[in-house]
């Protein structure tokens, strides 16, 4: 077998170039190679484990391109190495891309591409990568956000629930994909995931609280009650030693106590 031409990222020719300028060129010029498979350089072959029949393509989170296929076929063969799973013995998505784009964002794929890791399958000019996935459905928005630099597709699909977080943030951190994207991802979770369990976390404490503040009621009336009752008695009780005769043999004059400047008197 002929080895792989390893193609480093960036290019010679732009080493003393800034990535963030060549990446954002690739994005300008995202348009004349996206769905592009006469022109692609390598093939990006991801196992889906646990498809059934077509499900996986009625539930594929965007329309597929022409550089994309999805396969469902169970023949073997194919030129691979002996450790190497079967390519065909699982159903399958297919993607024919372009290096430079997969490797500018990529840091996992660039050492692929650049021959300082080992593919598991190459060929001299195309290189064929067998690359499972923890999220397959995912893996195809990220390489269209690859190539516009546009996270509106991915944002849509994680609202429409097309999508899991957890899913591609895995995909991100395997693929080793920069710190934009996992910006993108945690200020998305922090506005709609976070918030929604924070959201449930407060309405916990508002009904404990609702809850405190009914039994603290109903104790402070039972305490008024109590209290009230306390006062009246002695009340009664100072009434009914006015009302006793004096020592001086008359009356004293009886006066209408007002409850609401009645002290009790201290013990």
């Amino acid at each position: 077998m002929s080895s792989f031409n390893p193609k480093p990222f960036p290019p010679p020719s732009l080493s003393d170039v800034p990535v963030e300028y060549i990446i954002d060129q690739l994005h300008s010029l995202a348009s004349q190679f996206w769905d592009k498979p006469e022109t692609a350089d390598c093939t990006i072959i991801v196992p889906i484990p646990h498809a059934q029949n077509n499900s996986f393509q009625t539930q594929f989170p965007a329309e597929p391109s022409k550089s994309v296929s999805i396969s469902f076929e169970n023949s073997g063969g194919g030129n691979r190495r002996a450790t190497q799973p079967p390519l065909n013995a699982a159903p399958r998505i297919s993607l024919e891309l372009h290096m430079d784009y997969l490797s500018a964002h990529s840091i996992y794929l660039r050492g692929l591409f650049s021959g300082s890791l080992a593919l598991d399958l190459i060929s001299p000019n195309h290189p064929i990568l067998f690359l499972p996935l923890p999220d397959p459905s995912s893996f195809y928005l990220l390489v269209h956000w690859m190539y516009f630099g546009d996270l509106s597709i991915i944002a849509d699909c994680l609202h429409r629930g097309a999508i899991q977080w957890e899913g591609i943030a895995r995909n991100v951190e395997y693929l080793g994909l920069p710190a934009d994207i996992k910006l993108f991802l945690s200020k998305w979770y922090s506005t709609w995931l976070d918030t929604e369990a924070s959201r449930a976390v407060e309405q916990e404490q508002m009904a404990d609280e609702d809850s405190d503040t009914a039994y603290s009621d109903s104790d402070d009336d039972d305490r008024m009650s109590s209290s009230t009752a306390s006062d009246l008695e002695e009340e009664l009780s100072d009434l009914e030693n006015l009302k006793e005769p004096s020592s001086r043999g008359r009356d004293q004059i009886v006066r209408p106590l007002s409850f609401q400047s009645f002290v009790a008197p201290q013990t």
